[in-house]
């Protein structure tokens, strides 16, 4: 009777152990997409997940530990949506474009992720940066059969990264009322014309995966922290 009660206990404070964590990862992620995590105090963030101070310190060592996992896990979003998108997708045109859409469409369903992604991501402009693994891999396959003739692979890269993030803040402005599928068969197709894509096969690829990718897209609030869609 007493060990039950215990581990009742023991699985009671797990669960409010979780919720705090999940707690303060809501409240960061909310908090990083308006501004850079050297102008937070952790007094905003537990006040903004409305638990102790103290609780902070439970789960994380200090703030910059707080937003490296806060950025790892956007990051993984994001990378796990493009992972499923090119799924037995050979074509590096094809490829590209769908991630370029992909990444248009997390700006739109997932805002604030979308923020702290590239606020929190600084060195994703490296093409050996772990986050461009994938990316660098399709430029390299495809400067081999030579499909992209343009650009070598490092101005590849910083090519269709400047690219997605232009357009994913494109998307994110207010202001804006063009289609977001328009945007992004336009940015794919400027994207792909200037790694050497041919002008036409540009536009086909550019068209179809803005269709199939952003003809569903709609605006939703985030997911809670800690929980991949």
């Amino acid at each position: 009777m007493h060990h039950k009660a215990e581990r009742k206990d023991g699985m009671r404070n797990d669960r409010r152990r979780a919720r705090t964590r999940a707690a303060l990862l809501r409240a960061g992620r909310r908090l990083l997409a308006q501004r850079d995590v050297g102008a937070l105090s952790i007094d905003e963030i537990v006040a903004a997940a409305d638990v102790a101070k103290g609780s902070f310190y439970n789960h994380f060592p200090d703030k910059d530990g707080f937003a490296r996992e806060i950025g790892a896990h956007v990051r993984h979003q994001a990378e796990q949506a493009v992972v499923e998108a090119n799924d037995g997708i050979g074509d590096p045109a094809m490829r590209l474009a769908r991630a370029l859409c992909v990444f248009i469409r997390f700006a739109i369903e997932h805002p604030d992720s979308a923020q702290v992604l590239w606020r929190l991501n600084s060195g994703a402009t490296l093409a050996d940066a772990p986050v461009n693994r994938r990316l660098k891999e399709d430029l390299v396959r495809a400067h081999r059969t030579k499909e992209f003739a343009g650009l070598d692979v490092e101005t590849g890269v910083l090519t269709v990264m400047g690219t997605v993030v232009i357009s994913m803040r494109h998307v994110l402005d207010e202001r804006v009322r063009t289609d977001p599928r328009r945007i992004a068969a336009r940015m794919a197709t400027g994207m792909l014309r200037a790694l050497g894509v041919e002008a036409r096969r540009a536009r086909s690829v550019a068209a179809r995966s803005a269709e199939e990718l952003l003809a569903k897209a709609r605006t939703r609030p985030e997911a809670p922290a800690g929980t991949v869609r």
